[in-house]
């Protein structure tokens, strides 16, 4: 099946042509939705796809990522988990693209992933879907990284952590990042897991207090500077992993969407922890799990 696609992100605007699962034709821009005003997501659509549209008349027109938010064209509300690709096919959001025909944005997802807890995501289902895993973990690793449970090949539950975005605020604009300094020394990462993998169960201190002593061992010259911001790296990703363990059990394996320099982070890590994990490249997932959704949505 041959199939359009506007996958819109914060700051990107990407356009695909797609026969199956593979890309016939692609466009990109910096047209992302923080760039946009209400109204102008129409004219940028048409601007960077029209041609398409011209010449693919019956194509099926899939809009997926923040294109849904209640920045993007039109706010499109979460479907619900557990679900696969028929349920978010009958949850998505049509849109009007002129001359009659609809574009159709993929609503994202909403969880409880333990009593209490909410959560949300846009895009990653998709990915998800596309990841091949009937039923395992998939760690969606990113500025906010995503655990995602499948079963069956539905997405059965997720976790979001804040680890990339809280590692860019400690850096940049706290006291505890400051004294960092470079060339760093990568070898840190290592020591920031260890003390995360120590963070657990009756020694644990909580991971604010392993913050500020980062800062501390510096500070106090017990540390070298160069290794702090590695740190600070490590003990993140630690205790991410260390939450993700304690809601979906232990895995024997992980598969890592991202792409290969922050995968190998993850790889690094779950090691250490004695679990092995193999990488997807996040295009392709895009692509399969799209495949299934419109395909879903022409059984409709």
């Amino acid at each position: 099946m041959r199939f359009i696609v506007a996958d819109w992100g914060t700051t990107r605007f990407r356009g695909y042509l797609i026969e199956d699962e593979t890309i016939l034709d692609q466009v990109s821009s910096n047209e992302g939705v923080s760039e946009l005003q209400k109204g102008q997501h129409r004219d940028v659509f048409l601007r960077q796809c029209g041609r398409w549209l011209e010449a693919k008349p019956d194509a099926p027109v899939l809009l997926v990522g923040m294109v849904g938010s209640r920045e993007g064209w039109v706010e499109a509300p979460y479907a619900t988990c557990p679900a696969g690709p028929e349920e978010i096919a009958k949850a998505m959001v049509p849109v009007e693209l002129g001359n009659g025909r609809s574009g159709y944005i993929i609503p994202g997802l909403f969880c409880e992933p333990a009593p209490g807890a909410a959560d949300v995501m846009r895009g990653e289902e998709t990915l998800a879907l596309g990841s091949g895993i009937e039923n395992g973990i998939i760690c969606s690793a990113g500025t906010h990284p995503k655990w995602i449970e499948m079963r069956d090949g539905r997405i059965a539950r997720f976790a979001t952590y804040m680890t990339g975005e809280m590692y860019a605020l400690l850096r940049e604009h706290s006291m505890i990042g400051r004294p960092a300094t470079e060339p760093e020394d990568l070898s840190g990462f290592d020591l920031g897991l260890d003390a995360a993998m120590r963070n657990d169960g009756e020694n644990a201190v909580g991971l604010l207090h392993l913050l500020f002593s980062a800062r501390a061992s510096v500070v106090s010259k017990r540390m070298d500077s160069n290794l702090l911001a590695p740190y600070l790296s490590g003990l993140l990703t630690g205790d991410e992993i260390n939450g993700a363990l304690a809601q979906f059990g232990r895995p024997k394996s992980v598969t890592i969407m991202a792409e290969e320099s922050r995968a190998e982070l993850y790889i690094h890590a779950l090691k250490r922890y004695g679990i092995e994990a193999q990488t997807k490249i996040p295009q392709q997932a895009l692509l399969a799990g799209l495949s299934r959704i419109v395909r879903a949505h022409a059984q409709r």
